[in-house]
């Protein structure tokens, strides 16, 4: 059964919920329809792909691809699983095969496990704004994809409690919050780190664990991501490259160029059904 959270023109997210059909404890063939990622809400089941098998558990997340077979089975005595999946729509599929055309995605791991990142990007997801739902949706798909196909898992990291991860989280997501918003102001990392009750050391490093950037990778991307939609606006380069927080325009110009594969000035050409195109490389 399938309880629909958020569908737009890029993706949908939902519950995946058994209903009254028994377990399967004996393992069972199912074909993916579509790419997506999953996380796994409660109760264990576990996972079958080619030669290799993984127990599922809370937290942990997996991937599909279309034509793919996995075998599923429950685990005895356990009740069924509830997963919750995003499906990416077939615009996204196509931005994505033309932005990441150097992910191998049919030869990709099935089974991701417990990364901080993605459990961050899961507590992010019940905090969403209601105001520009559908925008804020897109962003935050836009980000699970960078952190799952572009970054891999950062081997040696360990996985935090539940409770530790959402201590961490609450403030590294005020923290972000603050760059994404005020992007176009200083944030040096003294006084960032201080206004969500961490140390500078300690904060560089969760912050890094959990968005998969540093603070100051984390800030030029806003302000790329900023300075594209004003080009999409018809602003001009100067007014973009000084309104989201650059100081030198020849450097933001250069910077931006290799970001996108093309001059700056070029994205006030794009047509408007292209607006996702630089998101998932700015």
């Amino acid at each position: 059964m399938e309880i629909s959270l958020a569908r737009t023109d890029l993706a949908e997210v939902f519950l995946l919920k058994h209903g009254g059909e028994p377990l399967n404890v004996v393992p069972r063939e199912s074909v993916c329809t579509f790419r997506g990622v999953h996380f796994l809400e409660e109760h264990p089941f576990i996972l079958g792909f080619e030669n290799r098998e993984w127990l599922v558990e809370k937290g942990s997340a997996f991937l599909t691809e279309p034509g793919r077979l996995h075998h599923y089975s429950h685990v005895r005595g356990m009740p069924a699983d509830t997963v919750m999946s995003v499906r990416f729509r077939q615009p996204l599929v196509d931005c994505m095969h033309a932005e990441l055309a150097e992910v191998p995605f049919e030869r990709l791991e099935s089974f991701i496990g417990l990364r901080n990142e993605l459990r961050f990007l899961r507590w992010r997801w019940s905090r969403l704004p209601q105001q520009c739902r559908d925008l804020a949706v897109d962003e935050w798909v836009f980000d699970l994809i960078v952190a799952t196909y572009r970054r891999a898992s950062r081997r040696g990291s360990r996985a935090l409690r539940d409770r530790q991860l959402s201590w961490y989280a609450e403030r590294i997501d005020a923290a972000r919050e603050q760059l994404a918003t005020r992007f176009a102001e200083p944030h040096p990392l003294l006084p960032l780190a201080r206004s969500v009750g961490m140390s500078p050391f300690h904060f560089s490093r969760v912050f890094r664990e959990l968005t998969g950037f540093a603070p100051h990778q984390y800030l030029l991307s806003a302000r790329y991501r900023q300075a594209v939609r004003m080009l999409l606006d018809g602003a001009s380069v100067t007014e973009a490259c000084f309104s989201s927080g650059f100081s030198n325009l020849g450097h933001f110009t250069r910077e931006l160029r290799k970001r996108l594969g093309q001059r700056p000035s070029a994205v006030k050409t794009w047509p408007r059904s292209l607006q996702t195109k630089g998101y998932l490389r700015v």
